[in-house]
């Protein structure tokens, strides 16, 4: 009967999903939660959010140097600030999300502080719209809200995409292959979001009224947070287990192989034999770690022995370090589009008809319509052609792909130094240098180019980035390895802002002048091109997961496709709310704010940085305290009540030709709500979304790759919708119309996260200590043996059957963590090897998330100079209208909507025939492509900007600022599609890698390390742009265009690329993934 019994009950186990529960905690099955399913919800508020988000940062800018009268200088400091913390501050979200709250609570607390973010920036807009100055009050509550939506997008992002990771089973075969074609829907998804406030926010907030262009984004959030709650039955959640934190595990490891780092091993810990899902070895990097292993009687007694997998847990995340670091140039690169390059479009020929002219921030839409048309591609053609070449799931390795963005990335600011030294030749030829205002005769379409290869690059190494950082931090750090990929960004923005703050001094202001064309932007292009080829050069039970209840989770009933359909669906509405207010922030800044071009870009970059950065502490607090689930609620009210703000400001300020101090600070208060919204969203909800997926199931693994695809696909396709539909409202309507629909959007999003709640799966709770305790006390305890000679290993390793006989050889100096005294063994404080493994495997993300900065410095530029080069340009369409120069991001968008398609269907599958791994190639390889694209868009755009400096010569318009060059805007298309191919590769590569690489604990935390990648690239873009622009005396970002020299920064930005393309690829080289990894 017994047998009978059982005979009944294994398969019913067997549809259940390990690790993860539903919505009440219950075990959940596959077929009722998670995969594509509930990811689609998730992607949905990852849509408004982005929508949201970039209805701020696309434009902030303009709104900077026009409503806050700041100069161009100046605003583009504060927004690669703004920037840079925003995405270093899922960091902070992925932390309290992995070890607090979980990534729910955090996306439904992050939710709740963008909204008010949003809000205070809308009802700020509405009360100063018609003023012709802004008094100091309203210039910090500006300030104060936007740096609000900052810390929302902090807890939001890094938390929204780890928990749709997390519908994806990776331990199932075809989960896992959804889980990595996964990231690149997001990010196709996000695009769509961002794409539509570049086309229709942008607009709005150019033409209506800011108020709008805010309280959109305010809505759009809230419409985010109902999405994501309309999910919560379907999610699956983490389940709780016994184990320890994976802090506390990678922490142990530290500790003592530090503390045994003199100690003569004698015996290895117990607990490691017969443990048979380790490796037959230790990884051979970071072998200090493997000290942490070494112990004596005492401690054995203790418990306190790390055991082989925590060893190499610890060596998994340092060795994401040189990764994160290799990515910062391409996270600087990555901050000029929604400043520089929105600056140049303004200067340059945006008719589209007799009646409209394009606003310059929506040329960044060209960057989604790139990501769009790519992401497609690369899931369904090139992720299948790869992965029957390299037979890996995912085709490339996560590596790869945002190596090859970092590439595409450093082409992308040769591109656009080119396309600048062409404007700056135009404004001479037509005698417009000494005319800041005059149309420059050289059509915006100039811009496209590098815009598109911004798109390109961020199919690869954003998409990349996303998926390293996710998968290759521990499984409970999930949130923060999302937030780490942000905080790539953050990072990349805060050295933008540093970078063009530097330059701007050292150039006397030659480089970054407020008369664009006597200024040199296209020197700080080649300067980025440099630093980032610089970059460049360096079972059916879902394991861990409970339903929305807190039980046991059935794969059938959870998860998936299903469950991330719904995650989906919140991102696409989160980047639609999220570029609603960035793609064209620098054309409000300059415009309502009064800001000058300089400015403007440094407060969009500074802006775009701190939203990208904050996303670090989403992670933090979705991983450490409330979880995903309600991190994403909490964040997408943040959100909602930053963009609520931002359109109430616009509505109250609309009409208005200055603004006043209170509302600047207002403005920015709510600007920076929507960053504080976005950073607990962001990295949340793609960590959410991926934990959707069983990565211990073969499908489910194939399918997680294959979600991080489709996440940035869908995502692309709210950014999409943000630059063709939502700039416009913004350049034509109302910025109070164009700021009021992102917000409208991200209630919708919250709405769509809380239609899945019952499919989610969640993750369980554990016994185990912190994934920040393990990691934490690994090198604690390998720098309090640093000196020891081993005696003993930690008995605690003998007969575990998860882990490996043998310690990795990276970072060996966390292996004396393993090493102990009696006392320490009887006190039970002794690192095992799994948490030695645990923190170096942290470690080594750090070069990868570096590498990747020079990246994230190109990324900055789609929306900034991109944009201003594009308003100078001809964007007539008709006779009565003229496309926003913002719009042309729109082709990023499409790039990677129509790419990640052929990716996830073609390329991967393809991939993953040669090479037999789920994704069809590593992370890495596909960051590398990524950034690689990334560096031939820099090219492009310098190219380009080179043509149209030489068109406004030659037509006398260099001292006419205000003139239009006749010059196609659609010249920038190109750099703006291979941003969306590069995007394909390495934004959605680095989601999936930040996700997969941490401790399973942090994955909001690895997402948010990946936001930070671009919050770093644009604060380092301002920083660039600064430094450039006091260097060259204001030569190379003149605020007239046609005198600047944006070719020579796009030139720059290439050069800084191709750099860091190279110190990527020295570290990726070396990389040694996780073992659950499919990468």
């Amino acid at each position: 009967m017994a047998t009978g019994i059982d005979e009944e009950e294994t398969p019913l186990l067997e549809l259940q999903v390990d690790g993860f529960v539903d919505y009440k905690g219950r075990p959940i099955l596959k077929s009722y939660s998670g995969g594509w399913r509930s990811a689609a919800f998730l992607i949905g508020v990852e849509v408004a959010e982005r929508f949201s988000y970039y209805g701020i940062a696309s434009n902030l800018i303009t709104f900077l140097t026009g409503s806050l009268g700041e100069s161009t200088t100046t605003a583009a400091e504060n927004v690669n600030l703004w920037t840079g913390v925003s995405m270093l501050l899922p960091i902070l979200g992925g932390f309290v999300a992995d070890s607090f709250f979980g990534r729910y609570r955090t996306i439904v607390i992050a939710s709740i502080i963008y909204i008010l973010g949003l809000g205070l920036l809308s009802l700020l807009a509405v009360l100063t719209s018609g003023s012709s100055s802004s008094s100091n009050i309203y210039v910090i509550l500006f300030y104060v809200a936007l740096y609000l939506v900052a810390i929302g997008q902090g807890g939001h992002k890094p938390c929204v995409q780890a928990f749709g990771a997390d519908q994806f089973d990776g331990k199932d075969p075809e989960e896992s292959k959804s889980k990595s074609s996964f990231f690149n829907w997001w990010y196709f998804s996000s695009n769509v979001g961002i794409l539509v406030t570049f086309s229709v926010l942008v607009y709005i907030q150019d033409n209506l009224s800011w108020a709008f262009g805010f309280g959109i984004p305010c809505i759009v959030m809230v419409a985010a947070l109902f999405i994501f709650l309309l999910g919560s039955r379907t999610y699956r959640y983490s389940a709780k287990t016994d184990k320890k934190h994976p802090f506390v595990r990678i922490g142990r490891v530290f500790v003592a192989a530090v503390r045994n780092r003199k100690i003569t091993p004698l015996a290895m810990a117990p607990e490691e034999e017969g443990c048979g899902s380790l490796p037959p070895h230790l990884s051979q990097q970071l072998k200090c770690l493997d000290k942490a292993l070494l112990t004596t009687a005492g401690f054995m007694e203790d418990g306190k022995v790390c055991s082989a997998g925590e060893v190499e847990e610890a060596k998994a995340v340092l060795r994401l370090i040189p990764i994160w670091v290799s990515c910062l140039g391409y996270a600087v690169a990555f901050a000029q589009s929604s400043t520089f390059f929105t600056k140049q479009g303004a200067t340059m020929d945006r008719t589209i008809t007799s009646n409209f002219r394009i606003p310059a921030a929506s040329l960044q839409s060209f960057i989604c319509i790139a990501i769009i048309l790519i992401v497609p591609i690369y899931d369904r053609i090139f992720v299948r052609v790869s992965r029957a070449i390299t037979m890996k799931p995912s085709g490339v390795t996560m590596l790869q792909r945002i190596g090859i963005g970092m590439v595409l990335s450093a082409i992308s600011m040769v591109i656009a130094a080119l396309v600048e030294m062409k404007r700056l030749k135009t404004a001479e030829e037509n005698g417009l240098v000494n005319k800041p205002n005059a149309t420059i005769p050289m059509s915006i379409w100039w811009l496209v180019p590098q815009y598109i290869l911004f798109g390109a690059a961020d199919v690869f190494t954003m998409v990349g980035l996303q998926e390293f950082f996710y998968d290759q931090v521990p499984v409970e750090l999930r949130s923060i390895g999302l937030s780490l990929y942000l905080s790539i960004f953050g990072v990349g923005n805060i050295l933008s802002s540093l970078l063009i703050s530097a330059t701007d001094k050292v150039s006397d202001g030659t480089w970054f002048n407020d008369n664009l064309n006597l200024a040199h932007l296209d020197y700080f292009y080649w300067l980025l091109a440099g630093l980032s080829a610089e970059t460049l050069l360096l079972e059916l039970h879902v394991d861990g997961f409970v339903d929305y209840e807190g039980r046991p989770i059935l794969k059938s009933y959870s998860g998936g496709w299903r469950s991330a359909a719904f995650l989906i669906g919140v991102e696409v509405a989160e980047r639609f709310s999220y570029y609603g207010i960035a793609s064209n922030l620098i054309t409000f800044l300059t415009g309502s704010l009064g800001e000058s071009t300089a400015t403007a870009a440094e407060n969009v970059n500074l802006w775009a940085g701190v939203a990208t950065l904050l996303p670090l502490l989403g992670g933090f607090v979705a991983d450490s305290f409330f979880g995903r689930y309600r991190t994403i609620v909490i964040a997408s009210i943040i959100y909602i009540l930053g963009l609520g703000l931002l359109s109430l400001l616009a509505g109250l300020t609309s009409g208005s030709s200055s603004s006043s101090n209170i509302y600047v600070i207002l403005f920015y208060f709510a600007l920076y709500l929507v960053a504080i919204g976005q950073g607990g969203h962001k990295p949340c909800i793609l960590a959410f979304g991926a934990d959707q997926f069983d990565g211990k199931d073969p499908e489910e693994s194939k399918s997680k790759s294959s979600f991080f695809n489709w996440w940035y696909f869908s995502s692309n396709v709210g950014i999409l919708v943000t630059l063709s539909v939502l700039v416009y409202i913004q350049d034509n309507l109302s910025w109070a119309f164009g700021f009021g629909i992102p917000c409208i959007m991200m209630v919708a999003a919250l709405f769509i996260f809380f239609l899945g709640t019952r499919t989610y799966r969640y993750s369980a709770k554990t016994n185990k200590k912190h994934p920040f305790v393990r990691i934490g006390r690994v090198f604690v305890a390998a720098a309090r043996n640093r000196k020891i000679t081993p005696l003993a290993m930690a008995p605690e390793e003998e007969g575990c059957s998860s882990l490996p006989p043998h310690l990795s050889k990276q970072f060996k100096c966390l292996d004396k963590a393993l090493l102990t005294t009696a006392g320490f063994m009887e006190d039970g404080k002794v690192c095992s090897a799994v948490e030695v493994e645990e923190a170096k495997a942290v470690l080594r993300l750090v070069p990868i998330w570096v590498s990747c900065l020079g990246y994230a410095v190109v990324f900055a530029q789609c929306s900034t100079f991109f944009t201003k080069q594009g308003v100078t340009m001809d964007r007539t369409i008709t006779s009565n209208f003229r496309i926003p120069a913002a719009s042309l991001q729109s082709f990023i968008s499409i790039a990677i909507i129509l790419i990640v398609p052929l990716y996830d269907r073609i390329f991967v599958r393809v991939a993953r025939a040669i090479t037999m791994k789920p994704s069809g190639f590593t992370m890495l390889q596909r960051i590398g492509i990524g950034m690689i694209l990334s560096a031939i868009s820099m090219v492009i755009a310098a190219l380009v900007e080179m043509k149209r400096l030489q068109s406004a010569e030659e037509n006398g318009l260099v001292n006419k600022p205000n003139a239009t060059i006749p010059m196609s805007i659609w010249w920038l298309v190109p750099q703006y599609i291979l941003f969306g191919a590069a995007d394909v590769f390495t934004m959605i590569g680095l989601q999936e890698f930040f996700y997969d690489q941490v401790p399973v604990e942090l994955r909001s935390i690895g997402i948010s390390l990946y936001l930070s990648i671009f919050g770093v690239g644009s604060i380092l873009s301002s920083l660039l742009i600064s430094a450039i622009d006091k260097v060259s005396n204001g030569t190379w970002f003149n605020d007239n265009l046609n005198r600047a020299h944006l070719d020579y920064f796009y030139w720059l930005l290439a050069g800084l690329n191709a750099v860091g393309l190279a110190s990527f690829w020295y570290f990726a080289k070396s990389y040694i993934y996780k073992r659950e990894s499919t990468g």
